[in-house]
């Protein structure tokens, strides 16, 4: 059987519906799998974390320094807004001013248009700005032990942080470097085809060719050298070294040349044939059946 891949169980679903459709042969068998992902990070003080890695804490100055600004009156329900608002206040002031637009009487739209295109580039900034703004904001007060709506005291004079690095950066290990591994258990599929029926790639419909393009086009290949190595030579016989040779596929046009060698696969592609029918091996011997 030839692999064809691994793929989640809807994918694989999806995949082997085209190709029963098309007349291909597939198997598919489940197993369980498990993927590692490991995270490095430093947990400490800003300031012991500013003198080892040598990080620039002036953003992180900036977003604390907002922080100490609104979290005296600050709410659970408000704090994000006042919180970005006052690190972002240009980009505050455009999306109200949108707001105003889309929920006034007269609703100008090419107004809000005209806006929106104009500063497009500065919001997707904004967009992301924001986004690390509001992770700083978290990590901090998950780390700090601080609750909005209580007083944070002196916990923002020098709070914990904790960032993600990469183990590579330093030439000595710091005790302060941790890691965390998760193994996440999933469920893959994997999907074979018989060798045999690849050829019957030419009537997979034009859906699977958009989805799944490198997988119609390595059944394909296969498909041509099994329709090569299947056709009979004039004299029907051949030695095994003289079919090895013939396990390889050139295929050239205008713009590129597409070589298939299946050389060293030469005793399973035999096995194929001759378990398709097709040939009949009999020690170094190979003989195409057919009419005598």
């Amino acid at each position: 059987m030839f692999y064809l891949g691994e793929y989640d169980e809807d994918t694989a679903k999806e995949i082997k519906r085209h190709l029963d459709k098309a007349g291909l042969k597939v198997e598919v068998k489940s197993c369980l799998v498990i993927d590692e992902e490991t995270t490095y990070y430093i947990k400490d003080k800003m300031s012991a974390i500013s003198e080892l890695t040598e990080e620039d804490t002036s953003q992180f100055k900036r977003y604390l320094g907002a922080m100490k600004s609104v979290l005296p009156q600050a709410t659970p329900d408000n704090f994000e807004d006042l919180y970005l608002k006052e690190l972002f206040p240009g980009l505050f002031d455009k999306r109200d001013e949108v707001v105003d637009l889309l929920t006034s009487s007269e609703g100008n739209t090419e107004k809000v248009k005209e806006i929106l295109e104009s500063g497009s580039k500065e919001w997707d900034e904004g967009h992301l700005k924001t986004q690390d703004a509001k992770s700083f904001a978290i990590m901090i007060l998950k780390n700090n032990e601080i609750k909005i709506g209580e007083p944070a005291e002196d916990k923002l004079e020098d709070p914990v942080l904790l960032l993600l690095v990469s183990p590579e950066k330093f030439e000595t290990r710091p005790k302060q470097l941790k890691y965390d591994i998760d193994f996440y258990l999933d469920k893959s599929v994997t999907v074979y085809v018989d060798e045999f029926t690849a050829p019957l790639t030419d009537d997979i419909d034009e859906d699977f060719w958009d989805k799944y393009p490198s997988e119609a086009q390595r059944l394909k290949i296969l498909g041509l050298l099994i329709e090569k190595l299947a056709t009979s030579p004039s004299s029907r016989k051949m030695d095994f070294a003289e079919f090895a040779e013939e396990c390889v596929l050139n295929i050239e046009d205008e713009d590129s040349t597409v070589n298939v060698d299946g050389f060293d696969v030469a005793e399973e592609l035999a096995r194929v044939l001759e378990k398709s029918g097709v040939i009949k091996r009999k020690g170094d011997k190979i003989k195409w059946k057919g009419k005598d």
